[in-house]
C-alpha cells in the first residue's frame, strides 16, 4: 500500500471515530429501546387486549367467623330505610347479580335491599358512602370487588336487570360492590349511590345459600290426575341460572313424566316452557324454549318415542300469577305437561 493510500485511510478512520463520539448517550439509549422497524414486534391493538377474568371468590383469603346477624350490616348515621319502596325487599331466598367489573356473578340466598333516605339535610358523597361499607366489609376480613360507575356494567351484556337499576336509566350513579368469604358461606355487599339524588342509596346484602326445597315431587299417578282434570300439569324443574341444562336434583322428575308416558301409551304432550318477567322477552322466550327442549330430550332418553311430544317455549307471556311479588314469579318459572288431543 503507497503512502497516499495509507493516509486515506488513516483520516477515514479518524472521521469514524469522531462520528461514534458524537453520539449522545441518550440517542445510544433510544436506538436500543427503538430497534429498526423490521425487528419491532408487531403492536397489539387495544381492541384485542382480552377481557380480565374479574374476580373469584376462591383466590379471597378466607375470613374468620361472624357472630353478626343477618344483614351483618347497618344503615349510615342519619339515614333511615324508606317505608313502601317498592325497590325494597327483605326475603328469605331470591337471585342477585353483582358486577365484578368484568362480568355479573350471580348469587342464591338471603337478600334484602333496603332503600335508605337522608332526612337531615347532610349529604355526604358517594365515594365516602362506598368506602364506609368497604371499611366494614375489610374489618371482618372481606375484600372490594368492584367500585365504579354504574354505566360500566351496562357495556356487559347480561340477562338479569333488577328493577331498582332501570330507574337510573344507566346513568353515571356510583356502584360498591364487596364480598366476604368465610368457612361456611359468603356474604356479599351492594351499595348503590343514585346520582338523580345525593340524600339516598340502596344497600343489597345476599348471604349464599342453597334453597331448603319444601314441595314434593310430584309422582307419575299426581301428574296424570292432574292432566285427566285440567289438560296440564305445571312442574317446577330446576335448571342451571341462564342455561337450560336440569340440574341433578330435578332428574327424579323426568323419571315420573317418562313413566307417566309409559303407562299411557296413547297420551302424546306438548313440553311448554315459561319464564317470569325479570330479563329481556325475546330473551326470556329464548331460554324457556331452550329448556323445554332439553326436558323433551331427557324424556326420550328414557324410551319414549320423540313423535309424543313436542317442545315450545313461552317466556313470559303466559304468567300464572302476579310478577311483582317473589312467590308469584317463582310460580311463573315453570315447566307444561299439556296433553296433546
Amino acid at each position: 500500500m503507497n503512502r497516499t493510500c495509507q493516509i486515506t485511510c488513516l483520516v477515514l478512520s479518524v472521521i469514524v471515530i469522531l462520528i461514534g463520539c458524537s453520539v449522545t448517550p441518550q440517542a445510544k439509549e433510544a436506538a436500543v429501546s427503538n430497534p429498526s422497524p423490521e425487528f419491532s414486534e408487531p403492536s397489539v391493538e387495544p381492541s384485542g387486549t382480552p377481557k380480565p377474568a374479574g374476580f373469584d371468590i376462591d383466590q379471597a383469603p378466607i375470613a374468620n367467623p361472624t357472630d353478626s346477624k343477618f344483614p351483618h350490616f347497618s344503615l349510615i348515621e342519619g339515614y333511615q330505610p324508606v317505608k313502601d319502596s317498592k325497590e325494597s325487599k327483605d326475603v328469605d331466598f331470591d337471585r342477585y347479580e353483582f358486577f365484578d367489573g368484568a362480568k355479573m356473578i350471580s348469587l342464591e340466598g338471603r337478600l334484602t335491599t333496603i332503600f335508605a333516605k337522608n332526612e337531615s339535610g347532610a349529604r355526604p358523597a358517594a365515594f365516602k358512602i362506598m368506602k364506609t361499607y368497604e371499611s366494614l366489609v375489610k374489618k371482618i376480613g372481606g375484600v372490594k370487588v368492584f367500585e365504579g360507575k354504574n354505566y360500566d356494567r351496562y357495556s356487559n351484556d347480561f340477562k338479569y336487570e333488577d328493577p331498582r337499576h332501570r330507574l337510573d336509566h344507566k346513568t353515571k350513579s356510583e356502584l360498591g360492590v364487596y364480598a366476604v368469604r368465610l368457612p361456611d358461606r359468603e356474604i356479599w355487599v351492594e351499595v348503590f349511590v343514585n346520582n338523580y339524588s345525593d340524600d339516598d342509596y340502596y344497600l343489597t346484602v345476599v348471604e349464599k345459600k342453597t334453597l331448603d326445597v319444601k314441595a314434593g315431587l310430584l309422582t307419575a299417578d299426581e301428574m296424570k290426575e292432574a292432566i285427566g282434570a285440567e289438560g296440564r300439569v305445571a312442574l317446577y324443574i330446576n335448571f342451571d341460572f341462564d342455561r337450560a341444562d336440569i340440574k341433578p336434583d330435578s332428574l327424579p322428575i323426568i323419571d315420573e313424566i317418562a313413566k307417566l308416558l309409559k303407562d299411557d301409551p296413547s297420551l302424546k304432550l306438548s313440553i311448554e316452557g315459561h319464564t317470569d318477567n325479570i330479563g329481556k322477552p325475546d330473551y326470556n322466550k329464548q331460554l324457556s324454549d331452550g329448556r323445554a327442549k332439553t326436558v323433551m330430550s331427557a324424556v326420550t332418553t328414557k324410551g319414549i318415542d320423540p313423535k309424543r311430544l313436542k317442545s315450545v317455549g313461552y317466556g313470559q307471556d303466559k304468567p300464572i300469577a302476579d310478577n311483582d311479588s317473589d312467590e308469584g314469579r317463582a310460580k311463573n318459572r315453570r315447566v307444561e305437561l299439556v296433553k296433546v288431543q
